[in-house]
Order: C-alpha cells, then sequence, then structure tokens
C-alpha cells in the first residue's frame, strides 16, 4: 500500500510510462498490485538495491519528501522555500531565492533564533554587491542581521569594487590563532597571537599605541607611545624649544658664588631634576637636551669672562 501511495503522488509522469516491477508484471493502472521493487520506463533487477527506478523525464506538480515527514527531510518544492531539516527538526537550509529581501543560501530557524547553537547565515546578490551575510545571535529574538558581511561592492562613481570584511556590532573582533572568546571584553578589535608583517603605513587617527605596556598616563601626561623596554634606532628627532635665550642681552648668568652654594646644597645644578626624581619620573628628552645646553652655554660665558680677565692680567705683567 506505502507503494501505491507513493505511486500515486506521480501520476502525471506514469499516465505516459509503462509501470514494472521485479517480476516483469506491467500495469495500466495503478490498481493492479505490484511488489519488490518498481520501476518507470524500466524493469528493475530483483537484486537491485534501489526500490524506485526512473528511465526518463520526471515532472513534479508540488512538494517532494525525501526522509521521514516529521524528522530528518528534505524538501523539494515548486510553489515555496526548498529546505533541507537537520533530524532535531530545529536546523533548516532554505535555498529560497529571496530569503528575507534577496540571496541564495539561508541557514536559520525563525522560532528558534535566539536559541543556542543556531547561527543565521544568508547570501545576498543585488545588482551593484555581493555579500555573505551572518546574522547577530540575539538572545532577546530581534532580528539583527548583517552583523558580519564579506562583501564586494561598487559603489556610484567607482570604476573598483571595494572588497572587504565588515564588522557591524560594538562588541566585533578578529582573533588570529587562538578562540574568539580569547581576551574578549577588553576592547580589542582585533587580536593576534602570530607576528604581523605591515609592508605599508601604520595609522593610529585616534588612541594611543602601547609596546609590551597598555599604560599611556604619567603624571599628568598622556603619551600616544608607550614603550616597556629599550628603544633602538639610528636617529631621534624631537621637537622642542631651544635655550639661545642664554644669549641674549638681558639674560642674567647666575655668579659662580651662587651656583656654588646651590650645589653644595642640593647636590645638583639649578634647573636640573636631581638622580632620584629621575629613577622615579624620567626625563623628558627634548626638555633635558635644552638644559643641558643652557648649561654649556652658560659655561661658555664663563669661559669667556674668565678669558678676558687672564688677558687683563697679563697685560699688568
Amino acid at each position: 500500500m506505502k507503494k501505491l501511495f507513493f505511486l500515486s503522488v506521480f501520476v502525471v509522469t506514469f499516465s505516459y510510462a509503462q509501470v514494472t516491477d521485479e517480476n516483469g508484471l506491467s500495469a495500466t493502472s495503478l490498481k493492479i498490485p505490484l511488489s519488490g521493487n518498481i520501476g518507470i520506463g524500466v524493469t528493475p533487477s530483483p537484486n537491485s538495491s534501489n526500490k524506485f527506478e526512473v528511465n526518463g523525464r520526471s515532472l513534479f506538480n508540488n512538494t517532494i519528501t525525501l526522509g521521514s515527514p516529521n524528522g530528518a527531510r528534505t524538501l523539494f518544492q515548486t510553489n515555496s522555500n526548498h529546505k533541507i531539516y537537520a533530524p532535531t527538526n530545529k536546523k533548516t537550509i532554505d535555498l529560497d531565492g529571496n530569503w528575507k529581501g534577496g540571496g541564495f543560501i539561508g541557514v536559520y530557524r525563525d522560532d528558534v533564533h535566539n536559541s543556542e547553537g543556531v547561527v543565521n547565515i544568508h547570501a545576498h546578490l543585488d545588482s551593484r554587491s555581493y555579500k555573505l551575510n551572518i546574522d547577530e545571535f540575539r538572545l532577546d529574538g530581534a532580528d539583527a542581521k548583517g552583523a558580519a558581511l564579506l562583501i564586494s561592492t561598487l559603489q556610484n562613481g567607482d570604476t573598483k569594487a571595494l572588497t572587504g570584511l565588515q564588522l557591524n556590532t560594538t562588541n566585533s573582533v578578529v582573533v588570529i590563532g587562538d578562540l574568539i572568546s580569547y581576551e574578549k571584553n577588553k576592547g580589542y578589535g582585533l587580536v593576534n597571537r602570530f607576528k604581523s608583517k605591515f609592508e605599508n603605513n601604520v595609522f593610529v587617527e585616534t588612541g594611543n599605541l602601547g609596546i609590551g605596556t597598555n599604560s599611556f598616563v604619567d603624571g599628568n601626561e598622556t603619551y600616544r607611545l608607550s614603550v616597556k623596554g629599550k628603544i633602538r634606532a639610528h636617529a631621534v628627532k624631537v621637537y622642542t624649544t631651544w635655550a639661545d635665550f642664554v644669549f641674549e642681552p638681558n639674560y642674567e648668568l647666575p655668579a659662580l658664588e651662587e651656583v656654588e652654594r646651590y650645589i653644595n646644597k642640593n647636590g645638583h645644578l639649578k634647573n636640573i631634576p636631581s638622580a632620584e626624581d629621575v629613577e622615579v619620573n624620567g626625563i623628558e628628552l627634548g626638555e633635558m637636551n635644552k638644559l643641558l645646553l643652557q648649561k654649556i652655554e652658560e659655561l661658555t660665558l664663563y669661559v669667556i669672562d674668565l678669558k678676558k680677565e687672564v688677558e687683563i692680567l697679563k697685560a699688568k705683567e
């Protein structure tokens, strides 16, 4: 009876084909019982593993169900979406060409898309772009498609398509070399546990750059580049003010006696940080060079004055 029910679904095709069973019996009416393997346009072998064989084209006007009607099954429908249901009946592959506004492939279940383990994926095709969309997982059941897109689009005025990976959620991250949960909730958009190589400029528009540290505040200053460790370079260029004011006519050069008293009291030159201060707070490279130049220029003035005194003493001899 099951075979007769199955054959009744294909009555349009059978009308013009010979229906034969493995015993060679044929039927012009579906009321004649057949047994064993069934063939249309072919006499099946009794040893064949195929219970049903067709020799020729077939036409179906409605749904073909392969598998259990209430379990794992594949539906081919001429009047609606084509679907493949997994054994749990909670995962669906939709091969419709117009799923949720356009696309070719969808993996979704609208009734369980806020449940654990369900991923919403669909592909879009419009006149000027190709998109592979991955929807955001939403526990509140909201439909938030397009959280991640692999996209190639040709926008107005462009001669070449823009192609790339687009991540739209505020918690988006790309993790290389580990699980996506690695270093989560720390605000990182890119985590790479391998070496990185850049063959062009690296531009940091906002924020700071840290090497070996994520601390950028020192006292009242915030530093755009912070390095924990040694820095090696062929040259370092610093923009700062300079100490040529020492040579201006109104500059008050401290008397050497005053310099001596300050050294005896403090153990370092005036306006130069002490060793203890440097160990705690470090030095500003540009500012320190300016201070050292100031002392060199003051020493130069002292030497010039001493030379003049020596020449006067020589003249008196």
